[in-house]
C-alpha cells in the first residue's frame, strides 16, 4: 500500500523508543554515598467482577452472549498501513504482526493484499461518513445501531467486516431479513458446549485523525490497532482496569503498551475453539489475567 502522508517529527523520533525495553519497575537506582536502593512495588489486585465486567463492556457483540461466539480472525493477517513515511509504517506493520504471532495467528507474507489496514487521515469520521454515502453497498449488512456506532465522535473510527461461517469455514450467506433466514447442513454441530457457526473477521479497517496521534509512540498505536482489529472491541470511557483501550482518554498517563489486561483478554479470545459462546470466554478473561498477574509477580521475587 502507498504511505505518502507524513506525521510529526515528534512522532518520527518515538519510533526509536518503540523497539527498545521500557524501564523496569522496582530498578536499582543510585543514591548519595554511592549506596544502592532497591524499590519493588505490587500494584493493588483487581477483583476478577471488575475484569469481567470490563470485558463484556468493550466487546462488540452481536447477539446474546450464550448464543453467539466473539469475532477473531481464522484467516490469514496481512496488515497495511498508509498515510505515514514508509519507515514508520514498516514499525507499526512489524508491530503488529509480532502480536499477532503471540497469539497464534497465522501472517501472510510482504507483499500480501491488506486486511487489517491502519489509514491516518485529517478527519477520520469525515472519511468514513463518506464512504457510507458513496459505498452504501460495502455496509448493506450493518444496521441502522451498528453504522451509527461507527460514527460516534472519536479521534479514531473502526470499520469490521466480520462473515458467518461454519465449524469448516464454509461462509454462511448473509441475507438483509429474516423472512429468509441462512441455512447450513453440517454433521455434528449440535452441542451444549459450543455453537454451530462462528463469525470471522474478513477484514478490519482502523481510521485515525492525524492530530490526535502526534503526542502517541508508534507502539502505541501499533498496540491500540491490535486491541481494536484483532478483537473486535470499542474503546470505552469508562475503564475500571488498565488497557492500551484508555490510549486516547487517559490524560496525560495512558498506557506504554497492551496491558495485562489486554493480553488477558486477546489470549482467552483465541485460545480454543472460534465457535464457543462469548460468555465462555468473557468470563475465562479474570482467570488468565490473574495468572499473567502471578507470573509477572515471581519474575519480579
Amino acid at each position: 500500500m502507498r504511505r505518502r502522508m507524513t506525521l510529526s517529527k515528534r512522532l518520527l523520533l518515538a519510533c526509536a523508543g518503540v523497539i527498545l525495553p521500557a524501564p523496569l519497575a522496582g530498578q536499582d537506582a543510585p543514591v548519595a554515598g554511592g549506596d544502592m536502593i532497591i524499590v519493588r512495588g505490587r500494584a493493588e489486585p483487581v477483583s476478577i467482577g471488575a475484569v469481567q465486567r470490563q470485558a463484556r463492556d468493550i466487546a462488540v457483540q452481536q447477539g446474546n452472549v450464550y448464543d453467539v461466539p466473539l469475532a477473531r480472525f481464522e484467516d490469514r493477517l496481512c496488515p497495511g498501513v498508509t498515510g505515514l513515511t514508509d519507515e514508520v509504517a514498516a514499525l507499526i506493520i512489524d508491530r503488529v504482526r509480532a502480536n499477532a504471532r503471540m497469539l497464534d495467528i497465522r501472517v501472510q507474507d510482504d507483499g500480501c493484499t491488506a486486511n487489517f489496514v491502519l489509514l491516518f487521515v485529517p478527519d477520520s469520521q469525515a472519511m468514513l461518513r463518506r464512504l457510507l454515502e458513496e459505498r452504501p453497498e460495502w455496509f448493506q449488512y450493518l444496521d441502522t445501531g451498528q453504522k451509527d456506532e461507527m460514527l460516534e465522535p472519536g479521534p479514531v473510527h473502526v470499520w469490521t467486516a466480520v462473515e458467518q461461517r461454519s465449524l469448516t469455514g464454509m461462509p454462511i450467506a448473509q441475507v438483509h431479513d429474516l423472512a429468509r433466514p441462512p441455512v447450513i447442513g453440517a454433521h455434528a454441530a449440535h452441542s451444549r458446549i459450543y455453537t454451530a457457526t462462528r463469525r470471522d473477521i474478513t477484514s478490519v479497517m482502523i481510521a485515525f485523525d492525524t492530530d490526535a496521534v502526534r503526542e502517541h509512540t508508534v507502539g502505541q498505536l501499533a498496540d491500540y490497532a491490535t486491541m481494536r482489529g484483532l478483537a473486535q472491541t470499542r474503546a470505552t470511557g469508562s475503564l475500571s482496569v488498565d488497557s492500551i483501550l484508555g490510549l486516547f482518554t487517559d490524560g496525560d498517563a495512558p498506557p506504554q503498551r497492551l496491558t495485562d489486561f489486554d493480553l488477558a483478554y486477546l489470549r482467552t479470545l483465541y485460545a480454543g475453539n472460534a465457535n464457543m459462546p462469548a460468555i465462555s470466554k468473557l468470563t475465562d478473561v479474570g482467570d488468565e489475567l490473574r495468572r499473567l498477574t502471578a507470573q509477572g509477580s515471581e519474575a519480579g521475587d
